[in-house]
């Protein structure tokens, strides 16, 4: 369970935490997977990294037993829809994520932050299907009216029969209706993001409809 007082202060999909090893100088970033409001301890999806200048990595996390001690920060950030008017005239919301990305992502879909819009979309990319986390999750997100659409980047020695290639190319092709009403929410890596905002600079999107979470 999150420590005392911090559930409280997660109230936008997109917000993450501070998480470090008791004592230790660096600590990690982590966007909360679960949504606001959800029953029991806060979700996360965490890559396994290894330490760097900036980050104390994520194994010392990833490799502890149940039990261990860490410490957390208060809930960060202004999360997706920092603003109250972020979706309004939105009728349609494209969805991107790529690897852990998905976390913030879920949060958004299984929270009641996108109530009322009329279609939503995600595109879902990893390098191997092995690298795509809940695709068990896939059939429920499609009973909450989200389009999943799986995009595996490197499918070479796999059985993957998939959409392959890269989120944003798929969804170029797949095209884009009434850009002027739909919004973009995205969390990835930096080339994705510039090939997303490509993306919506092309079909129309107004530049303060593509949201991210930091």
């Amino acid at each position: 369970m999150p420590p005392a007082g911090v559930a409280e202060g997660y109230t936008n999909p997109g917000q993450y935490v501070q998480i470090r090893a008791p004592g230790a100088e660096k600590a990690g970033i982590f966007a909360i997977a679960s949504a606001p409001g959800a029953e029991g301890a806060f979700q996360f999806l965490i890559k396994e990294q290894p330490p760097s200048e900036w980050s104390p990595g994520t194994g010392w996390l990833t490799d502890s037993s149940a039990g261990t001690a860490l410490e957390m920060s208060q809930v960060m950030g202004g999360g997706f829809l920092k603003s109250e008017d972020a979706l309004a005239g939105v009728s349609s919301v494209l969805l991107f994520a790529a690897g852990s990305g998905i976390s913030p992502i879920r949060a958004v879909m299984e929270s009641e932050a996108l109530k009322g819009v009329d279609s939503v979309k995600l595109y879902y990319g990893a390098s191997t299907p092995s690298q795509m986390a809940y695709q068990d999750s896939f059939d429920a997100w499609k009973t909450m009216g989200v389009d999943v659409v799986p995009v595996i980047s490197k499918p070479e020695g796999t059985d993957w029969t998939g959409t392959t290639g890269y989120v944003q190319d798929v969804c170029k092709a797949d095209g884009v209706d009434k850009a002027d009403s739909t919004a973009i929410l995205l969390c990835g890596m930096k080339g994705m993001f510039e090939g997303i905002q490509a993306l919506a600079a092309d079909v129309g999107i107004p530049e303060d409809k593509v949201l991210t979470n930091f």
